[in-house]
């Protein structure tokens, strides 16, 4: 069993300090809360000031892979509104899967944001090749020989994690625009491979896709908030959502692959505890995918009720 635990950056709840940094946002807008202005720290806490959290989350992981959840688990926690975050097993890296997605709705959109027209043209699902990548657990399949529009294409793309729209949709970009917002977060992108299925990402590094949706600093306001719409819609009930009540949204993506016999599972999203949104990434890997399911399931339970005890839905 190969688990390793390393936390970065400061606790979820320590104490305030003169010299904290102080993130002010603009606020009145759904899925997403701008960010304007943040004032650096100064000088960082000491560790005896840090709240007991992330030791808590640390020891219900350390327990419970005992009790056959999976071999590996990476965790991010960070609350949004104020930027407190710590990492469980940050140097891990995992196969992402269809949490690419992301990224490349991100891609799509920037390239919107030039040209508004991109999200109506019309793109015709006419390759044979592509019938055999159809997600055999998508209900509402794709239609051979049929038009669908770009917006069309992401939609379908991040709710029901359709490859077919994912594959069309990389045909008909240009490979710089689906490189560029890897580009522009110093990262890593995976079409330098020749076979992407090589590529593998720290949770971590993956959850700042969706830093940057919500605080809204990469895309317009509405292209941030349209791509949080379409992954707060998202068909995956599992994972993070099946460890939290269902009133409670979260805009999110999984992502399940298999390598020699291994399979991994991730989730990444955020959630949007009234007036306390947080987000919360779960890589995970094993041999059994319910355990999987059950791994990340539990963990998001176990942080929401931290946070519900912390903070009290009305």
């Amino acid at each position: 069993m190969g688990f390793s635990l390393g936390f970065v950056v400061r606790g979820l709840f320590p104490r305030r300090s003169k010299s904290e940094s102080v993130e002010i946002r603009e606020g009145g807008w759904a899925y997403i809360n701008p960010l304007l202005e943040c004032e650096q720290a100064q000088n960082l806490m000491e560790d005896n000031e840090l709240s007991p959290f992330k030791k808590k989350v640390e020891a219900f992981i350390t327990k419970n892979l005992h009790n056959e959840w999976g071999d590996d688990v990476s965790v991010y926690f960070r609350e949004m509104n104020n930027g407190l975050a710590f990492s469980i097993g940050e140097s891990e890296q995992f196969y992402p899967a269809s949490l690419l997605k992301v990224p490349e709705m991100i891609s799509v959109l920037k390239a919107a944001e030039v040209n508004p027209a991109l999200l109506a043209k019309k793109i015709v699902y006419d390759k044979p090749e592509l019938q055999s990548m159809q997600n055999a657990d998508v209900t509402d399949k794709m239609v051979f020989g049929r038009s669908y529009t770009v917006e069309e294409l992401l939609k379908r793309m991040i709710e029901y994690s359709d490859n077919v729209a994912a594959l069309l949709l990389e045909d008909a970009m240009k490979p710089s625009d689906l490189k560029k917002t890897y580009d522009d977060l110093g990262l890593p992108d995976p079409y330098y491979l020749n076979d992407q299925s090589g590529y593998m990402i720290s949770v971590e590094s993956y959850a700042s896709f969706f830093r940057i949706l919500f605080n809204a600093s990469y895309l317009n306001k509405d292209l941030s908030k349209k791509a949080l719409m379409y992954l707060a819609h998202t068909d995956y009930r599992k994972g993070l959502v099946a460890g939290m009540p269902p009133q409670v949204a979260v805009a999110h993506k999984f992502g399940l692959r298999k390598v020699n016999g291994i399979k991994q599972l991730h989730d990444c999203g955020i959630v949007y505890y009234p007036n306390h949104p947080y987000l919360l990434c779960v890589m995970t890997s094993g041999p059994e995918p319910e355990f999987l399911d059950t791994t990340i399931a539990e963990i998001s339970h176990f942080i929401f009720k931290e946070i519900d005890h912390q903070h009290g839905i009305d």
